[in-house]
C-alpha cells in the first residue's frame, strides 16, 4: 500500500465495549502467566517442558487475542480485511514473546541482567506482533506511523516487560490458586500490556489509496461471529491453563502430603528403631556395669588375701630369701591390682558412667598426698622426687580433688617407671584467672628414656605405649595416659607431651577449678612471720632443682638464703660465715649427698668448729628407723620427708626457730611416723563382719597385731546377735553377704538406735569399688568406707580416729569420727 494520497485521513472511532473486552482479556493472560509461572517453578524435566510450551502457546494466544480486539475495537468508514499469513506470523510472535516470558521468570534466580534481557525480548515481542498485525490490515488505505510514537510504543513494550518480570517472580511461590498479591499484580499488567498496543495504534495514520488486488489474495474477512469465536477460544485456552494448574496443583499437594506421610512414617520408624536400640545399648551398658561391678568385687576379694596374707607374713621373721619371695608376691599383687583398677576406669569412662564431683578442697593437701605416696618409689630407685608450686597458686579450690589426684598419680607414677637415674618433678602454676575459675598448669617432667616424635600422638591412644618393646622392659596397660586425658578433658582442660629421646619427657595439662573465697584467718601468733625477716640461711642439697626451689621458696619469706652443692662447701661457707662473724641462723640440708651426707655434715661441723648456734633441720627422700634417734643425738631440730609442702616447712623453720626463744621445749619435728610410734595404743573392740574366710582372717590378724580384740560374725544376722550381746566400739561391715547383708544389717542397726538413742559406729569394708558405691555405703547409714584390698595406711587411720575420739561409753562414739576424706573415699 504505497499508492499516493487520494484525500483526506479517514478518521475512525473506538468500540468501548471491545476495548474493555480487550483489557479483560489482556487481565484474565497476565493471571494465567502469573499462575503457570508457580507450576513451573517446582516442575522438573519434561514436566516443566510441557508446562512452558503449553504456558506460551496460552499466554500468547490470549495476549495476541488481546491485540486483534483492540484493533476491531478501533472503527474505520471503510471495509477492512486481515492477511491470514501475516496474522498467523503475529499469532508466533505473540507466542515467542510469552515463552521467554515463562521461561526467565521460572528460573531459580533472578538477576538484573536476565530481566534487562527478557524484557527486551518479550517488550520486543509484543511491539512485532503488533506491528506485523497492523501490517496484516487489509483496506483501502495506506499506512503513516510517527517515527517518535513508535519508539515511544517500544519502550513502553520493554518497560512494562521489565515490571511484569518482577512481580510475576515475586509471587510464584504462592501455592494457593488464588491470592490478593497474584491478583494485584495481574491486574496491574493486564492493565499495563494494552497501554503497547493503543500507544501503537496512536502512531498509525490511515490515508485513502486505491486496494490492489493482489492485497486480497490471502485476505478473510472477519464477521461479529468470528469475533466472538476468536474472544471465547481464547477464553476457552485460558480456562484451560486454570483447570489444568488447579488439577496439577492439588495432585502435587496430595503427592507431598503423602511424601510427608511417608517421611513421618520413616521418621517414626527411625524414631522407634533409635528408641529400640537407645534401649539395647542402655540394658547392654547396664550389664557391662553390673559385669564390671561384679569381676571388681570378685576379684577384688582374692586379691585381699593375697596383699594381706603378704603383708602379715613381711611382719613376721623371714630368712632372705622367703622375704625376696614375699615382696615379689607383693609387688605382683599390688601391679595386678593397678591393671584392675586401670581398666574398670577405662571401662566406666568409655560407658560414661564417670561423674566429677565439685567440693572444696585444699590443693596443697592434694598435691602433696600424690608426691608423698610416690616418695618411696623414688627412694628405692635412687631418684629425686621435686615438687614447685608458683606463689600464685591459692590454697583452697573446688573441683574433684580424687580425679585430679589420680591424674597426677598417673603421671609421677610413669615418670618414675621410665626414669633409670636423675629427677622427676612436678611444678603447679595459674595460667589463667577468671572471675570464678582459673586454669592451672601442671608440668610433670623426667630425666627418663624419653619418646620419639612419631610416637608423642599414639601414646594417647588406648592399649598403646611409645615402644611394643617398653610393654615387656617397663610393664602396663597402656591406659593411663588414655584415662588421664580424658579425665582432663572432662574437667575443662588439655593434655600435651614434650619429649626428646634420651633426654626426658615433660607431660603439661590443664584443669579449669573453682575459686574459693575464704576467710581472712587471724594468726593466732603474730610474731611467726616476723621471726624469718633476715635470717641466714644455708642449703645444702646435691640437686640443682632442689636447691633452685629452695632458695627461692625461703627468699619469699624474707629470709637470706645461701645455696652450695655438698658438704664441703657447705663446711667452708659455715666457716667463712663464722670468721666474719656472721654466723648462719638456720641450715636445711639433704640427708642423701654424695661423698659427705647430711648426717656426715652435722658431724663434721660439730667436730671443726664446736657448737654451732644455727638451727639444723634435714630433708629426706625416705627416713629410716633409727635416724630419730641420731638426729637427737646430733641436735638436729627436724627431719623432714621431702617433698615438703611449702606452708609445711614454713611452720616447721618457725617452731624450730621459736624454739630458741621460748622456754617451753618443742618436740622435734618429724615427718616419718614409724620413727615415733609407739606400742601403747588403746585397744579396741571391734566386730568383723564378713562370709568370706580368707578375708575374715586377713582383718583378724591385722587388728590382733594392731593390739585389738575382734570378734567375727558372717552375715547380717550373726553381727546383729553379736550386737545385742556386746557393744563393740567399731564394726567393720562387709556388703554382699548372704542372707542379710551389709546395707540391711546397717539399717536395722539405725532402726533400733532410733529407740536407745545410741550410734554404732560402722565403717564398710568391702570389695565394691565403683563409682557410686561409697555413696551407697553412706546412704545405708554407714560412717565411712574402705575399699578391698585393704590399704594399711587407710586401716590405720580409721583405727587411730577411733582410739583418739573414743567415746566413754562404748558402742557411742563420736559422730564426726569418719567425716575425713581420706577415711571415706574408697
Amino acid at each position: 500500500m504505497t499508492s499516493g494520497f487520494t484525500g483526506p485521513p479517514l478518521l475512525g472511532y473506538y468500540d468501548d465495549r471491545l476495548v474493555a473486552l480487550s483489557i479483560a482479556i489482556a487481565i484474565v493472560a497476565a493471571y494465567a502467566a502469573v499462575d503457570l509461572s508457580g507450576r513451573m517453578a517446582v516442575a522438573r524435566g519434561r514436566a516443566r517442558l510441557a508446562w512452558l510450551c503449553g504456558g506460551a502457546f496460552a499466554l500468547g494466544i490470549g495476549i495476541w487475542s488481546m491485540h486483534y480486539m483492540g484493533m476491531e475495537a478501533f472503527r474505520l468508514p471503510v471495509l477492512v480485511r486481515y492477511d491470514w499469513p501475516t496474522v498467523v506470523l503475529s499469532m508466533v510472535a505473540a507466542i515467542l514473546a510469552s515463552a521467554v516470558t515463562l521461561f526467565v521468570v521460572t528460573q531459580a534466580r533472578l538477576t538484573t541482567p536476565s530481566t534487562l534481557v527478557g524484557s527486551v525480548l518479550m517488550g520486543g515481542g509484543i511491539a512485532s506482533m503488533h506491528y506485523i498485525g497492523m501490517h496484516a490490515m487489509r483496506l483501502p488505505a495506506t499506512r503513516v506511523y510517527s517515527v517518535r510514537v513508535v519508539a515511544l510504543s517500544i519502550f513502553l513494550g520493554i518497560a512494562i516487560s521489565f515490571l511484569a518480570i518482577r512481580m510475576t517472580f515475586a509471587v510464584r511461590e504462592e501455592g494457593s490458586h488464588w491470592g490478593w498479591r497474584k491478583s494485584r499484580n495481574a491486574l496491574l499488567i493486564g492493565l499495563a500490556i494494552p497501554v503497547v498496543h493503543y500507544v501503537g495504534m496512536a502512531a498509525v495514520t490511515f490515508v485513502p489509496a486505491p486496494l490492489q488486488n493482489s492485497d486480497l489474495s490471502h485476505a478473510i474477512d472477519i464477521s461479529d461471529l468470528a469475533l466472538a469465536g476468536i474472544v471465547l477460544g481464547t477464553l476457552s485456552i485460558l480456562l484451560l491453563v486454570f483447570v489444568t494448574a488447579a488439577v496439577d496443583r492439588r495432585f502435587s499437594l496430595h503427592a507431598m502430603e503423602l511424601k510427608l506421610s511417608q517421611q513421618h512414617l520413616l521418621m517414626m520408624e527411625e524414631m522407634n528403631a533409635a528408641r529400640e536400640k537407645a534401649r539395647v545399648a542402655e540394658a547392654a551398658t547396664q550389664a557391662k556395669s553390673e559385669f564390671l561391678a561384679n569381676m571388681s568385687h570378685e576379684i577384688r576379694t582374692p586379691l585381699n588375701g593375697i596383699i594381706g596374707m603378704t603383708d602379715l607374713a613381711l611382719e613376721t621373721e623371714l630368712t632372705a630369701e622367703q622375704r625376696d619371695y614375699m615382696q615379689t608376691i607383693k609387688l605382683s599383687a599390688d601391679a595386678l591390682l593397678n591393671v584392675i583398677n586401670d581398666i574398670l576406669d577405662f571401662s566406666k569412662i568409655e560407658a560414661g558412667k564417670v561423674e566429677l564431683e565439685e567440693t572444696d578442697f585444699d590443693l596443697g593437701d592434694c598435691i602433696a598426698g600424690a608426691i608423698k605416696t610416690m616418695a618411696l618409689r623414688a627412694e628405692e630407685k635412687g631418684l629425686e622426687l621435686l615438687c614447685d608450686v608458683a606463689p600464685g597458686v591459692p590454697e583452697t579450690v573446688s573441683g574433684d580433688s580424687g580425679r585430679l589426684r589420680q591424674v597426677l598419680l598417673n603421671l609421677l607414677g610413669n615418670a618414675l617407671k621410665f626414669t633409670a637415674e636423675g629427677e622427676v618433678g612436678l611444678k603447679v602454676a595459674v595460667d589463667v584467672f577468671e572471675e570464678k575459675t582459673l586454669i592451672l598448669h601442671c608440668v610433670v617432667s623426667d630425666s627418663g628414656v624419653g619418646i620419639a616424635p612419631e610416637k608423642l600422638d599414639v601414646i594417647f591412644d588406648s592399649f598403646t605405649q611409645a615402644d611394643a618393646s617398653t610393654t615387656r622392659h617397663f610393664g602396663g596397660t597402656g591406659l593411663g595416659l588414655t584415662i588421664s586425658r580424658r579425665l582432663v578433658e572432662m574437667m575443662g582442660g588439655r593434655m600435651w607431651v614434650e619429649s626428646e629421646p634420651g633426654i626426658g619427657s615433660r607431660f603439661h595439662f590443664t584443669v579449669r577449678v573453682g575459686t574459693v573465697t575464704m576467710p581472712v584467718a587471724v594468726l593466732e601468733n603474730p610474731r611467726s612471720p616476723a621471726i624469718l625477716e633476715g635470717v641466714k640461711v644455708l642449703i645444702v642439697d646435691d640437686n640443682g632443682t632442689n636447691r633452685r626451689i629452695l632458695h627461692a621458696m625461703v627468699e619469699r619469706w624474707g629470709m637470706n638464703p645461701t645455696s652450695v652443692c655438698d658438704g664441703m662447701q657447705a663446711l667452708d661457707a659455715l666457716s667463712a660465715a663464722q670468721s666474719a662473724n656472721h654466723a648462719y641462723g638456720l641450715i636445711l640440708t639433704d640427708m642423701h649427698m654424695p661423698n659427705m651426707d647430711g648426717f656426715g655434715l652435722v658431724r663434721h661441723m660439730k667436730e671443726q668448729m664446736g657448737p654451732s648456734t644455727a638451727t639444723i633441720m634435714m630433708l629426706t627422700s625416705g627416713g629410716q628407723r633409727g635416724d630419730a634417734a641420731r638426729c637427737v643425738e646430733l641436735g638436729i631440730a627436724a627431719y623432714l620427708l621431702k617433698p615438703i609442702r611449702q606452708a609445711e616447712l614454713r611452720e616447721a623453720i618457725i617452731r624450730v626457730l621459736q624454739a630458741k626463744q621460748d622456754p617451753v621445749p618443742v618436740p622435734m619435728n618429724t615427718g616419718h611416723a614409724s620413727l615415733h610410734q609407739g606400742d601403747g595404743r588403746e585397744t579396741l573392740d571391734i566386730l568383723v563382719v564378713d562370709d568370706n574366710r580368707v578375708n575374715q582372717k586377713v582383718a583378724t590378724r591385722l587388728l590382733e597385731k594392731r593390739g585389738h580384740h575382734v570378734v567375727l560374725a558372717g552375715n547380717g544376722n550373726q553381727a546383729l546377735t553379736a550386737l545385742a550381746q556386746h557393744p563393740f566400739d567399731l564394726v567393720l561391715m562387709d556388703v554382699h553377704m548372704p542372707g542379710m547383708d551389709g546395707f540391711e544389717a546397717t539399717l536395722a542397726i539405725r532402726e533400733h538406735e532410733k529407740t536407745t538413742g545410741l550410734h554404732q559406729s560402722i565403717v564398710a569394708m568391702t570389695a565394691l569399688a565403683m563409682k557410686g558405691d561409697r555413696e551407697r555405703c553412706m546412704a545405708a547409714g554407714m560412717d565411712g568406707y574402705i575399699s578391698k584390698p585393704i590399704e594399711l595406711q587407710q586401716l590405720d587411720d580409721v583405727l587411730n580416729a577411733c582410739s583418739s575420739r573414743r567415746s566413754p561409753n562404748p558402742g557411742q562414739p563420736d559422730l564426726k569420727l569418719f567425716e575425713r576424706p581420706g577415711i571415706q573415699s574408697g
